[in-house]
């Protein structure tokens, strides 16, 4: 080969790898944010939280005031619907037993419609008695033709009603003392399922009522109430029943004005003996499994528990049940002796983030409901133009429940140079009603004899079946017309996905740093990326729905244990990788064990993350 041919393969090669540094290949970057909860006060995130009451009362023709009624002063409301003007049993002979006329249909959607236009959102429920006097119901027909009037009407409110709780007969339409059949309860609550759309979720006061609708409360009427031996989520008679009503089993759950009142909510729950049956544990199981997408909740009460009881109004208390129970909400202030003094007292419960830092008020606000934090966020560093941005996000819902109503996500892009022109909004295909809370693993299949108030070990396992952390695996295509430069990445769940138009209507805002919340856009700041036509977008083959959230799900094997500020690590596999990371995500000691166990020395105190392999961990050093 001549010296002037190996000159211009020199030269070739030189080229080619010039062009190569300047392309670059991207590659998916940690955001090093701060991934920690911030306890803040999430009050505009929707139907979530205290609700506080308002009640108002229906008589033929006479239409409400509701600007000086003032029956919308909160985001989140419950609403107490009083009937009895239609009813002729009214203590005070003001009824007359006929159908809902339509002032008084038109005054509940004036109600409703002052929620929609507020942004917030509500339950609601319909009885003849809401001042408590007793016996105020008509007869059987006239409650399931209003049952199916209301039915009808709030299938226009899907966007606005968080619950319905069906109320309809008993005093202070909680279903006792009423002059109905079981049998009749249960057909009042089918007719209210298939007159309404399949966005409303109904709730019962009455577990009976609720087995009777199922079908297993058996004909023979040995006890008072009958008997429903097979009211348990694992028997054969109650999963061909469930089969069977698949397509109302997610939309119905129960309400409870006995909330936490004693250990069965004063009546709300049986003894789990043969004449009461229906246990606190196997209602909870029912809700547990069956009521992931309907919500949970009603009125504290005060104790009842007589010494040597523990009571179970208490923060404590719900920092466990109400991850099974997915509550979302309560009424009242939540102060004083009703809630056990959580306003004053601090939460003692296994939460690193909120335990003796934080009142049980504090902390239960904070928890009804859904509440997401971003643990950890990948986005590529560099897109090429028309290429595709992509993100890894983990985020975990630390909430008792899940989101049932914000329902579209999307990115909004702002480039650095600030102009209002350079704000793009991309839609996403992720669901964010399927950003599942935590799901416990049980010790005991009969806790509430075990509870002492703050064992909590005994009643289930240090870690959880699943913690909450959901995978958010996304990829979009950017438009060829966006400007090069810098761009900082935001997700958005809200009702319509249209920042532009949708007045930022049901937005949700993370429980990270406030300053990574754009009011404007009501959207999550996630990282940046920059935008160039030098960049080499890496081939990947493509997957079926690029976009999906999958639970981030703990290794079982794996143990924590924290003293003395050392972290000591069990269960490994050898040749695990561990790493110590900061509440930002850097790192700060990193090695590979070659054991079954090893230990990590941490020199303050503090909150810090654990990586071992792939699974993290969120410990406290004190």
């Amino acid at each position: 080969m001549g010296l002037d041919m190996k000159k211009e393969i020199l030269l070739f090669t030189l080229l080619f790898l010039s062009i190569c540094s300047l392309a670059g290949a991207a590659s998916m970057v940690n955001q090093n944010l701060d991934y920690s909860d911030k306890l803040l006060d999430l009050k505009k995130n929707p139907a979530r939280g205290p609700a506080p009451h308002k009640g108002f009362y229906l008589y033929p023709g006479k239409e409400l005031d509701l600007k000086t009624n003032g029956t919308v002063y909160n985001d989140f409301m419950r609403f107490l619907v009083d009937l009895g003007g239609f009813s002729d049993n009214a203590y005070d002979s003001r009824g007359k037993s006929d159908s809902l006329d339509d002032v008084s249909l038109n005054n509940i959607r004036a109600a409703l419609d002052s929620v929609r236009r507020r942004g917030g959102a509500c339950t609601i429920r319909a009885s003849y008695d809401i001042d408590c006097i007793g016996h105020q119901d008509p007869d059987y027909e006239t409650i399931l033709s209003h049952t199916k009037q209301l039915a009808k009407l709030y299938s226009d409110y899907e966007d606005v009603i968080h619950y319905v709780e069906f109320g309809m007969f008993g005093t202070c339409g909680e279903q006792n003392n009423a002059n109905l059949s079981f049998e009749q309860m249960a057909n009042l609550l089918q007719a209210f399922l298939e007159n309404s759309s399949s966005g409303i979720r109904v709730g019962m006061r009455s577990p009976i009522a609720i087995a009777k609708w199922l079908g297993l409360m058996d004909s023979t009427d040995k006890y008072q109430y009958g008997s429903y031996p097979d009211f348990d989520i694992n028997s054969p008679r109650f999963q061909d029943t469930a089969q069977a009503r698949a397509q109302y089993m997610s939309r119905v759950g129960l309400y409870n004005d006995g909330y936490l009142g004693s250990d069965g909510d004063l009546g709300t729950f049986g003894a789990g003996s043969a004449y009461d049956p229906l246990s606190r544990e196997k209602v909870v199981s029912w809700l547990e499994k069956y009521g992931v997408s309907v919500p949970y909740g009603g009125d504290f009460v005060f104790n009842h528990n007589e010494s040597p009881r523990p009571p179970l109004n208490t923060a404590e208390f719900m920092s466990y049940e109400g991850f099974r129970t997915h509550t979302s909400y309560v009424g009242a202030s939540m102060e004083g002796e009703k809630y056990n003094n959580m306003d004053t007292e601090l939460f003692k419960g296994p939460d690193p983030e909120y335990g003796m830092i934080a009142t049980g008020k504090k902390y239960i606000t904070d928890h009804l409901g859904y509440r997401f934090v971003v643990r950890d966020s990948k986005i590529i560093d560099s897109v090429g133009i028309g290429g595709k941005l992509k993100m890894d996000v983990k985020l975990q819902n630390v909430g008792f429940g899940n989101n049932l109503m914000v329902k579209k996500s999307s990115l909004v892009l702002k480039h650095v140079s600030g102009e209002d022109t350079a704000v793009v909004e991309l839609p996403l295909n992720i669901d964010p009603t399927k950003i599942y809370s935590k799901k416990l693993k049980m010790k005991t299949d009969n806790p509430i004899p075990l509870w002492n108030g703050h064992n909590f070990s005994d009643l289930m396992e240090d870690v959880p079946e699943f913690d909450g952390v959901n995978l958010l695996k996304a990829s979009v295509t950017l438009p060829d017309d966006l400007p090069q430069g810098e761009w900082s990445v935001y997700l958005r769940f809200s009702h319509y996905a249209d920042y532009k138009t949708d007045k930022n209507f049901h937005v949700i805002q993370f429980a990270n740093d406030s300053s990574y919340y754009d009011s404007v856009t009501g959207s999550n700041y996630i990282g940046k990326f920059i935008l160039s036509d030098k960049v080499v977008d890496p081939e990947e083959p493509e997957e079926p729905g690029e976009d999906y959230i999958k639970g981030f799900v703990h290794d079982i094997n794996l143990r924590l244990t924290v003293s003395n500020r050392s972290i000591q690590i069990m269960g490994l596999n050898p040749n695990t990788s561990v790493a110590l990371m900061d509440m930002q995500g850097r790192t700060l000691q990193r090695m590979q064990s070659l054991k079954t166990s090893c230990e990590i020395n941490v020199s303050r105190p503090g909150k810090y993350f654990v990586r071992v392999g792939n699974d993290v961990r969120l410990v406290t050093i004190r």
